[in-house]
């Protein structure tokens, strides 16, 4: 409780007051093609960043979800069917079971973060945090789970859950069914957790670029 205490103090340099909605023709841009395993490239962390609005928040109000359990565990995961599997249904169940709704129109203020374990009305910082617990509760190791800010085509800050992976850094994402590589989706790249800490945020200078590597593809009802 005293890493959380001590991370008030840090002013958010992000404002996560709205979040990129599922388009209304999404299932047109979602590829049809899965091509498993092909290797992604990692994301280079930059140095210390200020953590999102409310994140801190969230971490006062649910610790358990913003500290490593255990002891260190390894930091990538090992990509094969099982794991396939997992995420494709972790992110499926996690993207049906929250409806999006900004969050001023559902708390009244911006830049609330919750875990949402029995679904209900939530933005993408609460997809993310939700997917994030689901894969820990599944046995994946905590230090591959990391939340990151992206900036979308469209200039709108949104959050996904990316997985360290020996495959590259694949993202969870409540705009699509498919587990794209990072670089795979137009996002800009802004800060993630770090895996030594998830109270911690890290700088990205890196940038999407279009259509290479894996997508691991699920469905959207």
């Amino acid at each position: 409780m005293s890493k959380i205490t001590a991370h008030i103090a840090i002013v958010a340099a992000l404002s996560l007051g709205a979040c990129a909605e599922f388009p209304s023709n999404a299932d047109e841009l979602q590829s049809a093609t899965k091509v498993a395993y092909q290797s992604a490239s990692p994301i280079t962390d930059g140095s210390h960043a200020p953590p999102p609005a409310g994140f801190v928040g969230f971490c006062m109000r649910s610790p358990e979800a913003c500290t490593n359990r255990g002891a260190p565990a390894a930091t990538k995961v090992v990509v094969d069917d099982r794991v396939a599997a997992t995420l494709v249904a972790v992110n499926d169940k996690v993207n049906d079971e929250i409806t999006y709704e900004a969050d001023p129109d559902h708390y009244g203020a911006a830049n609330q973060w919750q875990l949402l374990k029995d679904g209900g009305y939530g933005d993408c910082k609460d997809y993310a945090v939700t997917k994030r617990e689901a894969l820990r509760e599944a046995g994946f190791p905590d230090q591959a789970l990391r939340i990151a800010i992206v900036r979308t085509p469209r200039d709108e800050l949104h959050a996904v859950l990316t997985v360290d992976t020996d495959k590259g850094v694949l993202v969870m994402d409540s705009l699509t069914s498919d587990i794209r590589p990072w670089a795979n989706t137009h996002y800009q790249w802004i800060e993630r957790q770090s895996a030594r800490n998830p109270l911690e945020w890290v700088s990205l200078a890196t940038a999407g670029n279009a259509d290479s590597g894996a997508i691991l593809s699920g469905r959207r009802n």
